[in-house]
């Protein structure tokens, strides 16, 4: 068996997007994780894949197409871990959220899709009536002037959708090493040359040859002695799974001050209601360990956004947390910057994306400068051109 052209090191869907760019490439790469597919903060995301539209709030027209492109591909790519999810979210009068905002934000979007040909096959986002709020959701109706509804897609089997990405890659066990630790990078005369493994279960080791060694190890991916320029994980997030039901099959945006301030997300479950995404500063954090002043904490600001369900800590049925970048070290601003980092030894990478969303795109661009004598061409954006063009 020849050696690898790539060892790939993260379950993730950074680590599974840039196998499956890579094998898209012609080029056959091997995977390694310490535990399973999905174990970090991509199995504990709220598994929303958004469209951008929050991105023409601060123009930032670049990263709502890069967006809507990468939406737009796991629709068409995996419709069977992927569908459409209509969302609410209530405007008031005299805030940021309003329905003359939004209609602002509504003919924007028309006219940079029609401009980029950026269009997805999403229902066009409307404006509903506060009459319609009402009727649909008990939300505070002080001010009330409406709600924004709008189209995402959401992720329904993380590690499905993983598994399905991997399998299009056409990586299965020997390309697959889980549960197995990334120990050391092997290198000779200052370039990489191999990875050394170590089986999570038995402690056996092993080494795998190869000339190139990503890391999108995420939270850990700063562990590495040679990735110290990498962000680090400081910040905690983590979604609840609360007993309940919610009317219809939408996400409602709720926020502590009507109109303002974070938005939080409650869509409904099978096994209730999912409610995301509540951030903290953890500056020392090695491993996501949410409290129960956490979980009161985040109970507190649904209560404040919707009164009339009266959470309680006794209806929280899970927890899923991860560990994300920040900014600073503070944990107090989160990145949502994307990081291709070359490293020394020669061979040796790091990918840090900042968004579950545009995770493909990043392993693109990773690939173009990783292997800049193959097809630069963008090949998710030729792939739908192929079936929407």
């Amino acid at each position: 068996m020849n050696p690898p052209d790539a060892i790939i090191v993260g379950g993730g869907i950074q680590g599974v997007s840039m196998a499956l760019t890579a094998a898209r490439r012609g080029l056959h790469p091997v995977l390694v994780e310490k535990s399973s597919l999905a174990a970090g903060a991509s199995g504990n995301s709220y598994g929303i894949v958004h469209g951008g539209l929050r991105y023409l709030q601060m123009l930032d027209i670049p990263r709502w197409r890069r967006s809507r492109l990468a939406q737009a591909w796991f629709l068409h790519e995996f419709p069977a871990q992927v569908r459409p999810l209509r969302c609410v979210m209530p405007l008031y009068q005299g805030r940021l959220r309003s329905p003359g905002l939004f209609r602002l934000a509504m003919a924007f979007e028309q006219t940079l899709a029609a401009t980029f040909d950026a269009r997805v096959p999403l229902p066009p986002p409307q404006l509903l009536t506060a009459e319609e709020v009402k009727t649909e959701f008990e939300v505070i109706t002080e001010g009330l002037a409406g709600a924004a509804c709008w189209h995402d897609a959401e992720v329904t089997d993380m590690p499905g959708l993983l598994q399905a990405m991997l399998k299009r890659a056409g990586l299965e066990p020997p390309s697959l090493y889980m549960p197995f630790e990334a120990r050391e990078l092997l290198t000779q005369r200052g370039e990489v040359i191999g990875l050394r493994i170590a089986d999570v279960n038995n402690g056996d080791t092993r080494e795998i040859m190869s000339r190139v060694v990503i890391n999108c190890a995420g939270a850990w991916a700063g562990s590495w002695q040679q990735a110290a320029a990498c962000p680090t994980a400081r910040s905690l997030a983590f979604n609840l799974l609360l007993a309940g039901a919610l009317p219809g099959n939408s996400a409602l945006a709720v926020s502590r001050i009507p109109g303002k301030g974070r938005s939080y997300f409650m869509r409904p479950h099978p096994e209730g209601i999912f409610a995301g995404t509540y951030y903290r500063p953890a500056p020392d954090a090695t491993e996501p360990a949410v409290t129960a002043e956490d979980i009161q904490a985040f109970l507190d600001e649904l209560n404040s956004a919707l009164p009339g369900m009266h959470l309680r800590p006794a209806d929280v049925k899970a927890v899923m947390a991860g560990l994300l970048p920040d900014k600073d070290g503070s944990g107090e601003r989160l990145s949502s910057d994307d990081h291709i980092l070359t490293h020394r030894p020669h061979g040796f990478y790091s990918i840090v994306g900042g968004k579950f969303t545009t995770a493909p795109l990043l392993s693109e661009d990773a690939a173009n400068r990783i292997w800049p004598h193959l097809n630069r061409a963008d090949h998710m954006a030729a792939t739908l051109v192929k079936h929407h063009g």
